[in-house]
């Protein structure tokens, strides 16, 4: 819509407009499927609320495209940061803190994607991006229904974050995403169509009620499509689960892990100082969440049963080393977790609904969502570990067959292989072994927070070879990886540092605390924590020679630490590390490009429809052709049907019909807009009388008038094709927007 036919908001306009915001929020609420947390839900309705309600507003106010656009990416700018960094402005204004909070945030978050799958945490940089993605849709939705008067082109932004959402959120939460956005999607295709009439070219005279009739019949058609529609796709690409299998369901009882150390690092990077828990302890501990046992090459994460518990947990497998009995008292704030954190191990747990406990990786989940308020009560086994025990225990033997998973490897790189048998040449048993390891990385290694992100081959290599930086996830993740090379069960275990005891008597732990770090099984003691990250030393862990250390607001976000002094004699770790290897790369597995093919051969289905998309409108447009054709039985039908042809043909040449125009007066505008030859502009102007006449006049219309007609309206086609360039032709060819009149 323009300027100078401006109007007020009409029935029809309002209408449409609740239709397509219904579709945006329908998209933005399917991107649910990509986050671990609901925190998500009202920004992106609030984004979607804005785009459009801006948008309107600049309709009503006659503004033009461009200055629309910027009263709107104002607004929703204003809203991210009320809604995302309220914390950094002053009574609601934005400053330079602001900015630089924004950009530090959406670094971190464009760093977590190239490592992240879903579900992801929500982080700030995410909810920021995810709120100007979503009010983008809004505003070139708007655009393209009201200002452009399409139907179709509506759809593409929103249809365009669904295909996004699909390939990052794989097989998860799919059927009733895809169910919402196809009925809001039928309900937009069925409403604003009534909209578009007060300017689409006209069936006059006596064809409004079949009109109507064809629409409301078209529309319940397309809602009974999309329901089943929505019911297949969703109940066939849900996977083996189904839709019921999510991780609070109860159905499965399998709680699929996509790592954790995502949200680790978001929480590490971001320095907060927000509380997320606080615990009332006689002792303190790391306060474990769960522990990850696979590695595909890219990331750790783990697929696990947790089995419904009465509160008393069953023993760990393999047998414990004896223990102190300590009760630890939770107050969740802000975790937004599915796990419950525990000093490990856990024994007895009260005040949780609906239970869950995995023996394997030693995890607790609930039914309730780790929000602000959950209270619960932990009875926890500390194990006496020491050192000279545990030098003389052997390998696992006997260890249950469950272990053998926790030895398992991708292809590694061969030096990171030779590294690991060089890190551990002189251990004699499995304990000096992880002590070795733990050792070579707090000698010559640098925390990090600025280093890069990820797990796979190269980042592995890059952070052994050449950088020796990096934060708690880089370190526990190399050890596990070196430590299962040389057959130790390794898994990474996450969670939080003990936090800071407060005068309330309570240890307040807080985003900085996050932490990452290895367990090492071995026989007789089970499952031993040690401490590779410089800086970072876990409480009643003497065996690991490791002083006690953790992040407090006060520390500096780098560290270099040396051989740390150690009450056990130390285990000789000097080894030759290579240099970078200047060769040419192995044609070795690369998980990163294996997983990039994978992601490829998904997408290859969606990308053969919109392949063959440019095909099915060219066909779709002869078909309706002579579909319509075929119904004009009269010559008064035929005479509407040419006008109608031929009005479609200037609308795509850029004179579509205006609102307040009569046919006489669209043909004389059209005339000058397009430049038509005179012959064609001749033609067009009898077109339009004879359209005008054979709908007024009480008689019927001469066969001779309906032929006149349709020569006139080919005249025109061929006049507008001539004139018009090979990529206009080509885009006239593919529009669609001509498919949405009958």
């Amino acid at each position: 819509m323009t300027a100078d036919t401006y109007r007020s908001p009409s029935a029809a306009e309002l209408a449409s407009t609740a239709a397509v915001t219904a579709v945006t929020i329908a998209a933005g609420l399917g991107m649910g499927r990509l986050f671990a947390g609901s925190s998500y839900l009202v920004p992106f309705v609030l984004a979607a609320l804005v785009g459009h309600g801006l948008s309107w507003w600049g309709r009503r106010r006659a503004m033009s495209l461009a200055a629309t656009a910027a009263a709107t990416t104002a607004a929703l700018t204003l809203v991210a940061i009320w809604v995302v960094l309220p914390d950094t402005t002053t009574y609601g204004v934005p400053g330079t803190g602001t900015a630089e909070a924004a950009l530090r945030e959406l670094r971190q978050a464009r760093g977590l994607f190239a490592e992240v799958v879903a579900p992801a945490p929500v982080t700030d940089g995410f909810l920021l991006a995810g709120m100007a993605g979503v009010g983008m849709v809004a505003f070139l939705a708007d655009w393209a229904a009201f200002r452009l008067e399409s139907l179709f082109e509506v759809l593409l932004p929103s249809f365009f974050v669904v295909v996004f959402t699909a390939f990052l959120g794989g097989g998860r939460n799919r059927t009733v995403p895809v169910l919402l956005y196809l009925l809001t999607v039928a309900v937009f295709l069925l409403v604003h169509p009534n909209w578009l009439q007060r300017s689409s070219l006209p069936w006059l005279a006596g064809r409004s009620a079949g009109e109507l009739g064809w629409r409301l019949q078209s529309g319940l058609i397309l809602c009974g499509a999309a329901l089943l529609a929505g019911a297949l796709v969703g109940s066939g690409l849900a996977g083996e689960e189904g839709p019921s299998d999510l991780w609070r369901g109860r159905s499965g009882e399998r709680q699929t892990t996509v790592s954790p150390l995502v949200d680790i690092r978001g929480r590490l990077v971001s320095q907060t100082d927000n509380e997320v828990f606080s615990v009332r302890s006689d002792v303190r501990s790391y306060w474990r969440l769960t522990s990850l046992d696979t590695f595909d090459g890219q990331i750790w994460s783990s697929d696990a049963q947790h089995a419904a518990v009465a509160g008393r947990l069953p023993p760990d497998p393999g047998g414990e080393p004896p223990g102190d009995r300590v009760t630890q008292e939770f107050t969740i704030e802000s975790l937004s977790s599915p796990w419950l954190p525990a000093a490990y191990r856990p024994k007895r747990v009260e005040g949780v609904r609906g239970l869950r406990y995995n023996d394997q990786l030693g995890s607790l989940v609930g039914d309730e969502r780790t929000d602000r308020g959950l209270t619960y009560r932990v009875v926890s086994s500390l194990p006496r570990l020491r050192a000279e025990d545990l030098r003389r225990a052997g390998a696992p033997v006997d260890s249950p067959p469950e272990l053998v998973g926790f030895t398992r490897l991708p292809t590694v790189a061969p030096r990171v292989r030779q590294l690991a048998s060089q890190v551990t040449a002189f251990s004699s048993s499995p304990y000096e072994k992880a002590l070795a390891l733990q050792s070579f990385f707090r000698q010559g290694f640098t925390y990090d927070l600025s280093a890069r992100p990820g797990h796979d081959g190269r980042a592995l290599e890059a952070f052994l070879f050449r950088e020796r930086r990096g934060y708690c996830e880089q370190f526990a993740g190399a050890f596990a990886v070196m430590a299962r090379s040389v057959g130790l069960p390794t898994r990474v275990a996450v969670g939080f540092t003990s936090g800071e005891l407060g005068a309330d008597g309570r240890y307040h732990v807080r985003g900085l605390n996050a932490h990452a770090w290895p367990e090492v099984y071995l026989a007789g003691s089970g499952w031993v924590a040690f401490e590779p990250t410089p800086g970072r030393g876990a409480p009643g862990a003497s065996y690991t020679g490791v002083p006690e250390a953790q992040a407090s607001p006060d520390n500096p976000t780098t560290a270099t630490t040396a051989a740390p002094a150690s009450t056990i004699p130390p285990t000789p770790t000097t080894v030759p590390v290579p240099a970078e290897d200047a060769a040419a790369p192995t044609a070795e597995s690369n998980p990163e490009k294996d997983s990039a093919l994978g992601r490829l051969a998904k997408a290859i289905p969606v990308l053969a429809v919109l392949a063959l998309a440019p095909a099915v409108v060219p066909l779709a447009k002869r078909a309706r052709r002579r579909r319509r054709r075929s119904q004009a039985t009269t010559a008064h039908d035929r005479v509407l049907v040419a006008w109608t042809e031929a009005a479609e043909s200037l609308a795509q040449a850029g004179a579509p019909r205006r609102a307040d125009e009569t046919l006489s007066e669209h043909a004389a505008r059209a005339i000058s807009a397009t430049g038509l030859p005179a012959p064609a502009a001749a033609a067009v102007t009898a077109l339009a009388g004879a359209a005008t006449a054979a709908s007024y006049q009480a008689g019927p219309v001469e066969g001779g008038m309906a032929t006149t007609a349709s020569a006139a309206a080919s005249e025109v086609e061929e006049a507008l094709k001539d004139s018009a360039s090979r990529p206009e032709r080509l885009r006239r060819a593919l529009d669609p927007r001509p498919l949405r009149s009958r």
